[in-house]
C-alpha cells in the first residue's frame, strides 16, 4: 500500500469515528432530554395531588367544627329566669302568671358562641325564631260587668281602631242587653262569663264551688243562646285570689273552664271622671310582651279606650282577642289546667 493509499484510509477512519461521536452526544442529549420532560411532569403530577390533598384537608374541616350549643345556653337562661319570676321580690306588681314566664323566656337571647365559626343551620333558625318571638307584643283588652249602656261605645271604638277584645258579662245583666251582646261577638270580641250575681258573699263565703259552678253554668247556657257559641272561659269577681284555693281550682278544672285573672290593673273603677289617671295606669304597668289588662264598663274607661289604645300601640303592642284554641295560662296560682 502506497503512502497516498495509507493516508486516505486513515482520513476514511477518523471520519467514520468522528460520525459514530455525533451520533452518540446525539442519541445522550435525547436521553437527557427525555429525562428531564420526565421529571417535569411526575413533579407536576406530585404537586397536584399534595394540592388535592390539602384542600380536601380543609373541606373536611370545615364540616366537622362544632356549632356553640344554643340550645344548652337557652335552657339555662330560661330555668334563671323562672327563677327570677318566683322570687318573693318580684310581687310587686298583681302575681306572676305562665304567661310573664313564658315571655320572659322568650326574650332570652342565644349563648354567646366561643368560636368564630358559623352555627349549624337548625341552629340559625332557631336563633332567628327567638327574635322574631320576643319581637312579638301582645295585649288582651279585657272589660268586665257588662253588658251596660256602653258596651256600643266600647265596640264601636274597637271596631274604629280595627280591634278585638274579650268581655266578661254578668249573667243577670244579660236579658234586655241581647243585642249589644250578639252585636259586640259578631264584631268579632270574644264573650266570656263573669257570674250571674257578681256577689262575693253568695260566691265565696262557704268555701264550697257548687255556688260558684251553679252561676257559670247558668250563664254558659244563656250566652250560648245569645251568640250560637259555647263560653268556656271564666273571671272570677274580684279575682281568683285569695277566695279560690286548690280544691276550689279542682272543681272549676272537672269542669272543663279556663279562668282568666289579669297582668294589668287600670284601677278605671275608682276613677270616675279622671280618665287619664287610667291612661297613666295602664301605661306604667304596660311592660311585659304579653299583657292582659283588666277593665270595666265605665264612663270613665269609655273616655279613656282611644287613648290607651294609642298608648299600646306605641309601646309596640298588638292588639288579639282570646281564642279557646290558643288558650294562655293567666291566673293567680298558675294553674296550668286553667
Amino acid at each position: 500500500m502506497s503512502y497516498i493509499e495509507r493516508m486516505e484510509e486513515q482520513a476514511a477512519r477518523q471520519s467514520r469515528s468522528s460520525k459514530h461521536g455525533k451520533a452518540s452526544q446525539s442519541k445522550m442529549k435525547t436521553l437527557i432530554i427525555a429525562a428531564l420532560i420526565l421529571s417535569s411532569t411526575s413533579l407536576a403530577f406530585c404537586v397536584y395531588a399534595a394540592g388535592s390533598v390539602i384542600q380536601k384537608s380543609k373541606t373536611s374541616g370545615s364540616v366537622t367544627v362544632t356549632a356553640p350549643k344554643y340550645l344548652e345556653a337557652n335552657e339555662t337562661d330560661a330555668a334563671k329566669t323562672q327563677t327570677d319570676m318566683d322570687s318573693p321580690e318580684k310581687a310587686a306588681e298583681p302575681p306572676a302568671t305562665e304567661v310573664d314566664k313564658a315571655d320572659d323566656a322568650n326574650t332570652t337571647e342565644p349563648g354567646t358562641p366561643a368560636q368564630n365559626s358559623n352555627p349549624a343551620p337548625n341552629q340559625q333558625k332557631q336563633a332567628v325564631q327567638t327574635k322574631e318571638t320576643a319581637a312579638q307584643k301582645v295585649v288582651y283588652l279585657t272589660f268586665d260587668d257588662g253588658p251596660s249602656k256602653y258596651t256600643n261605645q266600647i265596640v264601636n271604638i274597637l271596631n274604629q281602631k280595627g280591634i278585638h277584645a274579650t268581655f266578661f258579662m254578668i249573667g243577670n245583666q244579660l236579658q234586655g242587653n241581647e243585642k249589644a251582646v250578639k252585636t259586640a261577638a259578631q264584631a268579632g270580641n270574644y264573650i266570656g262569663m263573669h257570674s250571674m250575681t257578681h256577689n262575693k258573699k253568695t260566691l265565696y263565703k262557704s268555701g264550697s264551688s257548687a255556688k260558684f259552678l251553679k252561676e257559670y253554668k247558668q250563664e254558659q247556657a244563656m250566652i250560648k243562646k245569645i251568640v250560637g257559641t259555647t263560653p268556656w272561659l271564666i273571671r272570677a269577681p274580684y279575682g281568683s285570689h285569695p277566695f279560690i284555693g286548690k280544691t276550689f281550682r279542682d272543681d272549676i278544672a272537672a269542669e272543663r273552664f279556663k279562668m282568666w285573672d289579669w297582668t294589668v290593673d287600670s284601677k278605671d273603677w275608682s276613677y270616675p271622671g279622671k280618665p287619664d289617671r287610667i291612661i297613666q295606669e295602664v301605661k306604667r304597668q304596660a311592660h311585659r310582651d304579653t299583657e292582659v289588662i283588666l277593665m270595666h264598663e265605665k264612663a270613665q274607661t269609655v273616655q279613656a279606650l282611644p287613648e290607651i289604645i294609642s298608648v299600646l300601640e306605641k309601646k309596640g303592642y298588638s292588639f288579639a282577642v282570646y281564642k279557646p284554641d290558643q288558650h294562655v295560662v293567666v291566673n293567680f296560682s298558675k294553674d296550668q289546667r286553667l
